[in-house]
């Protein structure tokens, strides 16, 4: 475990024109002991700690069921304007979905595509899902430089490689269909360097991890489970950039405010810039 206080922000907040974006999974709620590291009552106060003392200025959340995204915008505050949408054909049930600071960006556009054959079709199911699986993205404006980008979070499937290959082949032609600098957060559910992260990287949409002029800390697994994180193990979260983003950090977050893990995922970050 690192030396710092868990108090102290790995990243913290930045200055125009850098973009703090960080992805959490936040592990949907289920029925625990409030005493259990998995109780939402115990870990929601660390998430709230985590986010308000990093300031990202793009957060992407996954796994949010319908009363943590609620207590997520009343315990945040103002500053950070939820575009968080369900999988279902509704917009019910879990979600994924962006925070996004209210200070530096002006939401331009939200949208939310189906990951499957029919995108456009919410709640749809392809590739031997047993779930839906979406993609929530906004058109940002930074009132800072004037700069447009898109932001996109997602959650690959946990079971199908198959669905996880395609939908992120669909992500890869939805961010070249808009044009923009874009950022793409997730839980891919796989490793960093596996099939879908090749397949997004052949689109033009590249893991910030090796781009970054500095990391930030050890190069931590994301998905600890509540135990001790281990250094080299798996990446399955992350933040991907397209081409045109110059990466000056990255970091794995294992902070643990109060001493309670936020979630069995830690956070990823990466603080970029548009070369535009």
């Amino acid at each position: 475990m690192p030396d710092a206080p868990d108090d102290r922000p790995i990243i913290g907040a930045v200055v125009a024109p850098e973009v703090h974006c960080m992805t959490l999974n936040l592990r949907r709620r289920t029925p625990r002991r409030p005493d259990h590291p998995d109780a939402w009552e115990r870990r929601r106060d660390a998430v709230v700690a985590l986010v308000t003392s990093e300031e990202p200025t793009v957060l992407a959340v996954q796994e949010a069921l319908p009363t943590q995204t609620a207590d997520l915008t009343t315990r945040l505050g103002s500053r950070w304007e939820p575009v968080v949408v369900g999988r279902g054909r509704r917009g019910g049930g879990e979600a994924v979905g962006l925070f996004l600071d209210r200070e530096r960006l002006d939401v331009v556009e939200r949208r939310s595509w189906a990951l499957s054959r029919t995108p456009s079709r919410a709640g749809s199911r392809s590739w031997a899902t047993a779930f839906p699986r979406h993609a929530v993205g906004a058109v940002v404006e930074d009132r800072a430089t004037g700069q447009r980008f898109t932001a996109i979070a997602t959650h690959l499937d946990v079971a199908s490689p198959w669905a996880r290959l395609r939908g992120a082949q669909l992500l890869g032609r939805i961010v070249r269909g808009r044009g923009l600098p874009a950022v793409v957060m997730a839980d891919w559910n796989c490793p960093a360097g596996s099939a879908p992260w090749r397949a997004l990287a052949e689109a033009g949409v590249v893991d910030s991890w090796g781009r970054a002029s500095r990391q930030v800390g050890e190069a931590y697994g994301t998905y600890p489970h509540y135990r001790a994180p281990r250094v080299g193990a798996r990446r399955i979260d992350g933040v991907l950039v397209t081409e045109d983003a110059v990466v000056e950090r990255a970091a794995v977050n294992v902070r643990r405010p109060g001493g309670v893990w936020p979630s069995d995922h830690t956070a990823v970050h990466a603080v970029v810039r548009w070369a535009s």
